[in-house]
């Protein structure tokens, strides 16, 4: 009995895996999927817990795609060019807004994380936000180059994307077009500024008392409902998923079409209230 129930929450966090990969750089909310897929699934103790989990396979995602634009960075900073520092400079600015929401939200945030109809009725927000982000592709093409305005605004947008529901990639890259940066520039700057704020974040959560002292006795990890194992494996399986998403979201960003995700955003979200 214990051996099939430990099969089933494997499985069930593997299916969790696929969705946070799938929708961790779509802008369809990967935190808005997971609450609703474990609230189908029948997942206990949904949760920024569990999916910060899941974010440390997509992060790593993040850090292969992106690896050769990294690794010119480090380049950069080590010999103190002044690209390279201005660089990691705006993504410490695009940083703080996620900062003081993360210091200040509190149990705000998760009371949301338990209310599955809060969180239908914010992917319907995200889906109108990128149906809204159409506009900026009927402007001027004309690229304008990153600065602290333009990294400031897209870490708002990163911030927002805290609730459950409301995309981070979608209302950071919707935030850097409309400020007059290219669809990939806008990208990139969106996933990289990422990085410091998920691994950050994850390291807090994981830090917290007996957490990680759990995990390495392979007990069950606190607001995780599996032992280290399965949560292994499912960071895994996020991240393969999670490269292939973010290489199909950037091509559908370079052909203007990243307001197509919206009508989706808004049926999951009617559908996700209807049945909740």
């Amino acid at each position: 009995m214990l051996v099939s129930r430990a099969v089933t929450e494997t499985i069930k966090i593997l299916c969790l895996a696929v969705v946070q990969g799938l929708t961790e750089f779509l802008p369809v909310s990967s935190s808005g999927h997971l609450v609703l897929a474990q609230r189908f699934l029948g997942v206990q103790s949904p949760g920024p817990d569990l999916e910060l989990f899941l974010h440390v396979g997509t992060l790593l995602s993040v850090c292969l795609f992106y690896r050769r634009r990294l690794a010119s960075l480090l380049a950069d900073l080590a010999r103190g060019r002044r690209a390279g520092v201005l660089y990691a400079a705006w993504v410490l600015v695009s940083m703080v807004p996620a900062g003081v929401v993360y210091a200040t939200g509190g149990d705000f945030f998760d009371r949301i994380y338990d209310s599955p109809r809060t969180v239908a009725a914010l992917l319907v927000a995200n889906g109108v936000l990128l149906l809204l982000s159409a506009l900026p592709e009927r402007r001027s093409r004309a690229e304008r180059p990153l600065d602290g305005l333009r990294a400031l605004a897209m870490g708002v947008g990163q911030a927002i994307a805290v609730l459950p529901g409301i995309s981070r990639s979608g209302t950071s890259i919707s935030a850097g077009r409309l400020f007059g940066l290219g669809p990939k520039q806008a990208a990139e700057f969106s996933f990289v500024m990422s990085i410091p704020v998920i691994a950050g974040a994850a390291l807090l959560e994981l830090a917290e008392t007996g957490r990680i002292r759990a995990a390495l006795d392979g007990a069950e990890i606190p607001g995780f409902p599996v032992a280290i194992g399965p949560a292994l494996a499912a960071a895994a399986l996020a991240g393969v998923v999670g490269y292939a998403a973010l290489r199909a979201v950037v091509r559908v960003l370079d052909r203007g079409s990243f307001w197509a995700f919206g009508p989706y955003c808004l049926a999951v979200g009617a559908l996700a209230w209807a049945f909740a």
